[in-house]
């Protein structure tokens, strides 16, 4: 069987061993070669592909659940479950997600682009399941990084609270998330691989005692209490914390040896409990790079697949907004020993990785924890550090609570900078950030300001260590607008106070962050019309520059906002309240996010969908304004 004929995971059953180590192979190859022409996640889906195969040898997907924790460990489960042939669009407008997505399959049973969440829904399926008095399987997979999560260690704690719940969870142990993890569970997940659990009194075994004839098929209490007592005294350090959690432990088991896997799961299937069954894998399997370069390899844009390098830029471009941050938290922090930044698993992709190296003791990775990581820094700044929180703006969102009550209630000066803010492409609706100016307009004390180039994020950056308060800034995914950086001696904005761009009487653009330049450019298309636009780059949202836009919106008349996060409640309603409260009446087009989901596609093609393109706001503000804009303009010519 070749892996293209495959439209059912359920065509796997009855096949030999080496007819699957054939689609393992196939797997991998159409793997590599679809992330090596588009880009996507690389390594964990090349280490799973064993444990998909064996684990979906002993379920039946027509009724059976899975849920994938992330999701993009779980491309080989896309290419077993008829999407082969569109295999090639991962990740392009209109094609096959980088994640899992009920819509996209039926076989998706769960979706997800956070880490830590299949525990949770797993074992609400497997509630619902008992409630409705079926008998499917309901299986999490779930990573060692993810393991870190608060929620992953809820989930285990509420089922090892359902004795009589079956419920598995098999624990992909690959020593990674995105970057290796951390803390006490990825320390005693290292013992284990060094010391494999010795199994006194196998399932096989107690069957055995229970068929002799005198025992009637009971195992005597006393034997049963001897046999738990052993088990404990056998099992390794992780395996007895969870067995003490409620859990039937087995493992650790190869991830790569697909027969003892097999294996290891029907037996898993015949407990009558919540079962972990631990896996050891190797992230990027398969692929010599990938497995020596298990973060860099994580996820790839196109690259060589003889040699595993990146394909140059076509032309030079500016450095990252991510990288100017790392760079200029590292000068501030060699300056400033107080000053620690603080990430949740992302260190590579905030740029925190710059200060990791140079200077690791004001560094803290707390793993995939976004509300301690909140918690922490509001700790440290309550005792007197300055602690500068990087968290993706979609991954901030798991800790809102914190924000309110740990960090604004509290007014404690804490630094978060919110990278892939607004829309950040191929990763799809898990991902963008497109809800962080809604959600920190209404936290009390808090100042939220966003860059309108590489240049002003410094400033802006000295700003929020320099404020006695809570602060956020956002700053967008990929590379900066290209301008001069300063290599020392950025001064702090002045709180609350936006910058004038361009002169004009016809209409005012106040934009926000990254959108001033496009704003510009629409201006200058507007330009081209006859139609002079005053811009403004608002720096900051809150607090507002009320001075300078209330009298500019009362003497101009016409009010443009441009933002790229959702409109509802956002930078645009911002100022909509503002120009109320002053008692200013003016029409005002609000351009951003509409109340839409934004699938994966590229940057670009987002921005064209959304009409946020420098040519379609012209458009629209035409549309808007036209006639208005056109009667002033012939009125202002000279007769």
């Amino acid at each position: 069987m070749h892996l293209s004929e495959l439209s059912h995971p359920n065509q796997l059953h009855g096949l030999t061993l080496l007819e699957l180590e054939a689609i393992a192979r196939q797997i991998r190859e159409k793997h590599l070669e679809t992330v090596s022409t588009s880009g996507g996640h690389l390594g964990p889906g090349l280490g799973v592909v064993e444990l998909t195969l064996a684990l979906y040898q002993t379920l039946d997907l027509d009724h059976d659940r899975v849920v994938w924790d992330v999701g993009h460990q779980a491309y080989p489960h896309k290419l077993i479950t008829g999407r082969y042939g569109q295999f090639h669009t991962l990740r392009q407008q209109g094609g096959v997600a980088g994640y899992l997505k009920r819509s996209e399959s039926r076989f998706d049973h769960f979706g997800a682009g956070h880490a830590s969440t299949s525990i949770s829904a797993a074992l609400g399926m497997a509630l619902a399941r008992d409630r409705q008095g079926l008998n499917h399987k309901c299986v999490a997979v779930i990573g060692d990084g993810a393991l870190t999560g608060g929620m992953a260690l809820e989930a285990i704690n509420h089922a090892g609270h359902l004795p009589h719940t079956k419920f598995m969870v098999v624990l992909n142990d690959n020593d990674m998330s995105i970057s290796p993890p951390v803390g006490a569970l990825s320390t005693y997940l290292n013992r284990m691989r060094l010391s494999p659990p010795v199994q006194f009194l196998s399932g096989s075994a107690e069957e055995a005692v229970k068929s002799l004839p005198f025992m009637h098929g009971q195992l005597p209490s006393e034997l049963s209490r001897l046999k738990e007592g052993m088990k404990r005294l056998a099992v390794p350090k992780v395996g007895a914390v969870f067995e003490e959690l409620g859990f039937t432990y087995m493992g650790p088991v190869d991830g790569h040896d697909m027969a003892a896997m097999m294996r290891t799961f029907q037996a898993a299937h015949r407990c009558d409990g919540p079962v972990l069954v631990h896996v050891v894998t190797t992230k990027g399997k398969g692929y010599p790079y990938a497995e020596a370069d298990q973060v860099g390899y994580h996820a790839q844009s196109a690259f060589d697949l003889s040699t595993g390098k990146s394909f140059p830029a076509k032309r030079p471009k500016p450095p990252s907004y991510s990288k100017v941050f790392g760079q200029t938290l590292v000068k501030l922090c060699e300056q400033n020993s107080n000053i620690v930044g603080i990430t949740a698993a992302m260190a590579t992709g905030t740029g925190l990785d710059l200060l990791q190296k140079a200077l690791p003791q004001q560094y803290i990775d707390v793993g995939i924890a976004e509300q301690h990581a909140v918690t922490l820094a509001a700790g440290m700044a309550a005792d007197g550090l300055r602690p500068v929180a990087a968290i993706y703006s979609t991954f901030l969102q798991r800790a809102y609570d914190q924000l309110i009550h740990d960090v604004g209630i509290q007014n404690l000066p804490v630094c978060f900078v919110m990278d892939r803010a607004g829309i950040v492409g191929a990763d799809g609706p898990t991902h963008q950030g497109q809800y962080d100016i809604s959600y920190l307009r209404c936290i009390p004390n808090f100042t939220v300001m966003a860059p309108k180039d590489e240049a002003e994020l410094q400033r802006m950056l000295v700003t929020c260590i320099a404020h006695p308060g809570p602060t956020a800034l956002r700053i967008p995914r990929g590379e900066g607008e290209g301008v001069p950086l300063l290599e020392e001696g950025w001064e702090p904005l002045e709180i609350g106070r936006a910058e004038q761009l361009a002169e004009g009487d016809d209409l005012l653009i106040v934009a926000y962050g990254a959108m001033v330049a496009p704003a510009m450019a629409t201006a200058g298309l507007l330009q081209e019309q006859g139609i002079r636009a005053a811009v403004v780059n608002a720096r900051f949202l809150r607090p507002l520059d009320e001075s300078l836009l209330v009298p500019m919106a009362r003497r101009i008349g016409r009010v443009v906002t441009m933002e790229e996060g959702c409109l509802a409640g956002g930078f645009g309603a911002a100022v909509l309240e503002a120009l109320q409260d002053h008692d200013v009446l003016v029409p005002v087009l609000r351009i951003g996010i509409p109340d839409q989901l934004v699938d994966h596609a590229s940057p670009d093609q987002s921005k064209q969908a959304l009409g946020l393109t420098p040519t379609q706001m012209a458009q629209r503000i035409s549309d808007k304004f036209g006639v208005a804009l056109n009667h002033q303009y012939r009125e202002a010519q000279p007769v």
